[in-house]
């Protein structure tokens, strides 16, 4: 642990202020800059943006999968509506891929 500060900011451990204090000056930035850019780079995360959004979308959606049961439709012809979830192989896969499925 570092001795030549006088004490640690609030929300950090001694050992996680340490790690932070090496990773700036690893960077060459200030602590607080690291921290700072840290926070800006993980609130522009994709997968944080998508889950902002998740409760709006699934007030959008839960209406539409309302109307379907747990059990795919039947058509007038007695077809599934869904495909048959038959098992593939990676080698159907890749011939279905090259265009030779059969």
């Amino acid at each position: 642990m570092s001795q030549n500060r006088e004490e640690v900011p609030e929300g950090f451990a001694p050992d996680e202020y340490d790690r932070v204090l090496s990773a700036a000056a690893a960077n060459g930035k200030t602590p607080e800059a690291f921290v700072h850019d840290a926070v800006l780079a993980a609130a522009d995360e994709p997968f944080l943006k998508a889950l902002r959004n998740v409760g709006d979308t699934v007030d959008r959606l839960a209406p539409v999968f309302a109307g379907y049961g747990e059990e795919p439709g039947r058509t007038a012809a007695g077809e599934s509506e869904w495909p048959d979830p038959a098992p593939m192989s990676s080698r159907d896969l890749d011939e279905a891929r090259r265009g030779r499925a059969a």
